[in-house]
């Protein structure tokens, strides 16, 4: 396979090009879908926000540099704008479909979607490394451990403690509380390939990983269907994927044939599955009106009985696709159940239509709220310490939550999905595209410190990074609300490094065969060398 005269084609290369073929094969498709002016100017500002990100990461080396922030930068491309182009033209529908204001969330995606890149390439140029040993902070993480290679026998312990913070998470009280801040560590076990493949043989039985591997992946997925929670069953899938294509965009090699093969076997067998996949989990929410009143058994039964009736699934889908014509708010946008979870376009959406309703008074109403959830992020002794006069109880509710009660009436507590870029928008006007550039150098910086680094040309994904890549892949430079951003930099990202580095001393100093033999970068470095 050859790129330019004389060139093989990369890896990077290939997988660029493929996602810019996808993009004008479905740009292509909506002419006769929907050949409206609003339709297409849709597809235009998609089709320019893609590209210039593609090729952006095309001309650049800034997934050896920056891998995490770079992918990030992607997942916002692909899970807000090319994701609903192609999810919509698979599905032979109108890219505007369901939107209240298409252009104008299409046109504000691009534009902040711009100024992430912009600002990408600015803190990639102007970005200075000293040492490792001579810096602060990642000297001290290097010795809490977050960049060494970790055992295999302790990425399986981190495992099943997520699995079982899932089973606690069900308590409303403090033991619920805590557990969620463990269920990160589920996908564990899901980088040991990664990491065998990076340090060989010593590292791991790599047929013995595999068995294990299926078993553990069997046992979420029951989790799944007995909790109802469908996330459990699909984030582990998403990780493997997307640490592949971060893998496939630092590939500089020729593409090979082999790799090929795989590409098209793993797509006919995500094909095949997608239709069983897709009423799975559409007879999950038939059976979630038993959540909470019946056991996990029962749940299991019940939403086996429900895919053994597929009328009762097509029954669902179609009265929901009727309720969402007459209902105050709707979050229906992408017809398939596992890809709802990746296109965020619909909750950008909604808020920017929302925004545009709001009355001077509300805007206040806005600003206060705005204040009050961010001051709630910090924690219960500091909280109480700065006698901050804020009731947390009366704040169970989300910015899309907000703006709908604000401007439908609807009531408060339904955790809808907001939009930061929208609320920094209505709050901040004209200075709004500077107070998201602030936000995205913060979150580039704050990234970088999970990534393993030796040198300003190369680095690579901890072992916390890779547990949480599709967090960042999808909420990497937005979010629910500015709330919800403070939370993940102030206390979900230490929170997370505290849990990982003091279970991973634990496993090293406690379980037999533990021991950490190197760091991810040294044998990252060989990997690469051979």
């Amino acid at each position: 396979m050859r790129g330019n005269i004389g060139q093989a084609l990369t890896v990077k290369g290939g997988i660029l090009r493929l996602l810019a073929a996808l993009a004008v094969i479905s740009a292509i498709a909506q002419v006769p879908i929907d050949p409206s002016i609003e339709n297409l100017t849709c597809v235009c500002w998609v089709l320019v926000s893609t590209f210039t990100m593609l090729i952006y990461i095309g001309m650049t080396h800034t997934t050896e540099s920056q891998p995490l922030s770079t992918l990030s930068l992607l997942g916002f491309c692909i899970t807000t704008q090319l994701g609903a182009l192609l999810a919509q033209s698979a599905a032979w529908t109108p890219l505007r479909s369901s939107l209240y204001v298409p252009v104008a969330t299409f046109s504000m995606l691009a534009i902040c979607q711009g100024i992430a890149v912009l600002v990408h390439a600015g803190y990639c140029h102007f970005f200075f490394e000293t040492p490792i040993d001579k810096r602060l902070v990642r000297g001290a993480l290097k010795w809490a451990g977050l960049y060494e290679l970790p055992p295999s026998r302790a990425l399986w312990i981190m495992g099943y403690i997520g699995l079982i913070s899932w089973m606690l998470g069900q308590d409303k009280g403090v033991i619920g509380r805590v557990a969620d801040g463990f269920r990160f560590l589920t996908w564990a076990p899901f980088l040991i390939g990664n990491y065998h493949k990076q340090a060989g043989e010593s590292y791991c039985n790599a047929h013995l990983h595999r068995i294990l591997i299926i078993i553990f992946s069997l046992l979420i997925v029951a989790l799944g269907v007995a909790l109802n929670f469908r996330q459990i069953m699909f984030f582990g899938i998403v990780t493997i994927a997307l640490l592949h294509l971060s893998s496939g965009l630092r590939n500089e090699s020729a593409v090979k044939s082999t790799q090929m093969i795989k590409l098209a076997v793993a797509i006919a067998a995500a094909l095949a599955l997608a239709g069983p996949v897709s009423d799975l989990a559409t007879a999950m929410v038939v059976a979630r009106t038993h959540r909470g009143k019946i056991s996990e058994l029962e749940m299991i039964s019940t939403t086996i009985d429900v895919m053994k009736h597929p009328y009762l699934i097509a029954a669902y889908r179609a009265r929901e696709k009727s309720e969402q014509s007459f209902s105050r708010y709707a979050e229906s946008y992408i017809a398939n159940p596992l890809l709802t979870r990746l296109v965020e376009t619909k909750f950008h959406d909604n808020s920017l239509y929302f925004s545009r309703l709001l009355t001077p008074a509300q805007v206040e109403a806005l600003s206060a709220y705005t204040i009050q959830s961010g001051s709630v992020i910090l924690p219960e002794p500091l909280f109480r310490l700065l006698n901050i006069n804020v009731p947390k109880t009366e704040l169970q509710f989300s910015l899309g939550d907000f703006l709908a009660h604000l401007t439908r009436g609807m009531r408060l507590g339904g955790f809808k999905t907001g939009s930061a870029l929208v609320q920094i928008y209505v709050l901040f006007g004209l200075l709004s595209p500077f107070i998201y550039a602030l936000f995205c150098l913060m979150t580039y910086a704050v990234f970088d410190l999970l990534s393993v680094r030796e040198s300003l040309a190369s680095a690579h994904l901890s072992a916390l990074a890779m547990m949480r890549v599709w967090l960042f892949f999808i909420y990497g430079i937005t979010a629910e609300s500015l709330g919800a951003i403070g939370y993940t930099v102030l206390r979900d990202i230490p929170q997370m490094i505290a849990i990982y580095c003091a279970l991973l001393w634990l496993c090293k100093n406690m379980v037999p065969g533990c021991k950490s033999r190197t760091e991810i970068s040294g044998a990252y470095d060989a990997y690469r060398s051979a």
